[in-house]
C-alpha cells in the first residue's frame, strides 16, 4: 500500500470527523474571503468615484447623505440649492472646477443626472457610440444600461423605479459611453436645463414642494409664462450671463451652424478620442437666461489647494444657507461604522477556522490509539519513523486542503450572487480578484493545518513495534 492510499483509507475510516473538519474549514475560508473581497471592492469604488472631489455643496441636512447622493448616487438628496448661489460659489478663486448636478428622476432604476461635460471629463469617460448631448432632452447612457441610439425614453419621478412617468417630455438617447468602472456606468446623463425644464424650474425634490418660498413660486410662474407658446423668453438676460457669456453665446450660434454641416462627422467619434471637455463646454453647453432663478441639487468642487479644503467649507456653512461637506471625512466616518460589522465577520471566520484546526488536531490525536496497530504493521513492513511522521502530517494537510478548496468554490458562487444583488444600488458589479489578501488567507489556513498535525505525527512516529504487536497478540 502506498502512502497516499493509506492516507485516504485513514480519512475514510473516520469520515464523520474528517467531514466536519472540512466543512468548518470551508465555511471559515468562505466568510474570510467574502469579507476580504467585498471590503476591497467597496474601498476601491469609494476611492475611485470620490477621487478629485474635495467638497460637495448642497442643501442643509446630513453631510453623509449629501455625499452619498451626489457622488455615489446611492441615497436620496437632502434637497436643492439656488443655482445663482452655486454660481457665486464657483467664482471663488480657491476653486479649480465646479460641476453642477440636477437630480430627481430615474429610468428603470437608473438615475437621470443633469450636469455639464465637466462631469465626463472628471471620470475620463470616452464615447463608445454616437455623440454627446447638444440640445435639451438629449441623453447619453452609461455602459451598464441597455439602450439603443435614437431610442426615446421617459423619466419617472423619484430616484427609484416606480414613480410617476413624465409623459410630457421624452429623452432621446444620442450616445453611449465606454465602460469606466465608475458610477458613470450606471447613469443617464443629460444637460442641467433638461432636468430643470421637466420640473418647471421648481425644486427638484418634490417631497418638499410645499416648503417652497414665495420667490420659488414666482420663479415657477414666470417659467410657465415664458413657455406658454413653447418658447423661452430670451429678452430678460441676467447681468451675469450677459457679462460672462456674451462671447460664448455668439460662438455657440456659430458652432451650431457648423455642427449642422458636419453632423455626420460628429456622430462618428473615434474610439481613441478622449472627450475634450474645454471645447465641448464652450461650444455645446449653454444655460438658459433664467437658470439663475432655478435650483440644482448639488455642486461638486475641486479646489486648488489643501487649505481650501478646510477653509472653504467653513465659510460656506457659516455664511450661506447651504451646506459644504468633505467627502473624505464623511467616507472615513462611513467606513468606521461599517468596520463594526466587518470586525464581527472577521471574528466569526477566525473562530470557524480555529475550530476546524482544533478538529483536525483532535481527530488525528484521538484516532492515534486506534491506529497504533496499523502503524506498527507499517513499521514492521519497513516504514521508517520519518515516513510515518510524513504520512500523518500529509493526512492533516490534505484534510485542510479539501476544506480550503471547498471554501474557495463556495466563496466564488456566493460572491457572484451578492454582487448581482448590490448592482441595483448603482454600484458596478464587483469582480472576484485573486489579490494579496486572497493568497494570504489560504496560506495562513494551510500552514495552520500543517502545524495542527505535527504533534499527532510526532507521537505516531515514536511507536514501539514490539510493544504494540505484543499487545495485539
Amino acid at each position: 500500500m502506498n502512502d497516499l492510499a493509506y492516507i485516504f483509507y485513514s480519512i475514510k475510516s473516520r469520515s464523520l470527523n474528517s467531514s466536519l473538519s472540512v466543512l468548518l474549514t470551508s465555511f471559515g475560508i468562505m466568510i474570510a474571503l467574502l469579507l476580504s473581497q467585498f471590503s476591497n471592492h467597496i474601498k476601491n469604488r469609494l476611492d475611485l468615484d470620490g477621487k478629485g472631489i474635495d467638497i460637495v455643496v448642497g442643501a442643509k441636512g446630513s453631510p453623509l447623505q449629501l455625499v452619498l447622493s451626489s457622488i455615489y448616487h446611492i441615497d436620496i438628496p437632502n434637497g436643492n440649492i439656488p443655482y445663482k448661489s452655486a454660481l457665486e460659489i464657483s467664482k471663488n478663486p480657491l476653486i479649480e472646477k465646479a460641476i453642477p448636478l440636477a437630480l430627481g428622476d430615474n429610468w428603470k432604476g437608473y438615475r437621470i443626472v443633469g450636469t455639464s461635460y465637466d462631469y465626463l471629463k472628471h471620470f475620463d469617460v470616452k464615447i463608445d457610440q454616437g455623440r454627446l448631448w447638444n440640445d435639451e432632452f438629449e441623453m447619453v447612457a452609461g455602459a451598464d444600461i441597455d439602450v439603443k441610439i435614437n431610442q426615446k425614453i421617459s423619466g419617472s419621478h423619484g430616484l427609484i423605479d416606480g414613480g410617476g412617468v413624465h409623459d410630457e417630455h421624452t429623452y432621446k438617447i444620442v450616445g453611449s459611453l465606454k465602460r469606466s468602472g465608475t458610477v458613470v456606468d450606471r447613469l443617464l446623463l443629460t444637460s442641467v436645463n433638461s432636468v430643470l425644464e421637466i420640473h418647471g424650474l421648481e425644486d427638484i425634490d418634490h417631497d418638499t414642494e410645499h416648503n417652497h418660498d414665495h420667490k420659488s413660486d414666482q420663479s415657477s410662474d414666470s417659467h410657465h409664462e415664458s413657455h406658454r407658446d413653447g418658447k423661452h423668453n430670451h429678452k430678460e438676460k441676467t447681468k451675469y450671463h450677459h457679462e460672462e457669456h456674451v462671447d460664448d453665446h455668439h460662438k455657440d450660434h456659430k458652432d451650431e451652424h457648423h455642427n449642422h454641416k458636419h453632423s455626420e462627422k460628429h456622430e462618428n467619434i473615434s474610439d481613441k478620442e478622449i472627450i475634450n471637455i474645454n471645447s465641448l463646454q464652450k461650444n455645446k453647453e449653454s444655460f438658459k437666461e433664467n437658470l439663475n432663478e432655478s435650483e440644482i441639487t448639488a455642486l461638486l468642487i475641486k479646489t486648488n489647494s489643501p487649505i481650501a479644503n478646510i477653509n472653504l467649507p467653513r465659510s460656506i456653512n457659516r455664511e450661506t444657507n447651504m451646506q459644504a461637506a468633505n467627502p473624505a471625512l464623511e467616507i472615513t466616518r462611513l467606513t468606521a461604522m461599517l468596520g463594526f460589522g466587518s470586525k464581527t465577520f472577521s471574528i466569526l471566520s477566525t473562530l470557524l477556522i480555529s475550530i476546524a484546526i482544533l478538529s483536525i488536531f483532535s481527530g488525528l490525536a484521538g484516532n492515534l490509539e486506534n491506529r497504533m496497530g496499523d502503524l506498527a504493521i507499517l513499521r514492521a513492513l519497513g516504514y521508517t519513523k520519518q515516513r510515518i511522521f510524513k504520512i500523518i502530517v500529509l493526512e492533516g494537510t490534505l484534510i485542510i486542503s479539501f476544506g480550503i478548496l471547498l471554501g474557495v468554490i463556495m466563496s466564488f458562487f456566493v460572491f457572484e450572487i451578492f454582487s448581482n444583488l448590490i448592482t441595483p444600488l448603482n454600484v458596478s458589479k464587483a469582480k472576484f480578484v485573486l489579490n494579496f489578501d486572497f493568497y494570504f488567507i489560504i496560506i495562513i489556513v494551510l500552514f495552520s493545518g500543517f502545524i495542527a498535525s505535527l504533534i499527532p505525527a510526532y507521537n505516531g512516529s515514536k511507536i514501539s513495534v514490539a510493544n504494540q504487536l505484543s499487545q495485539n497478540i
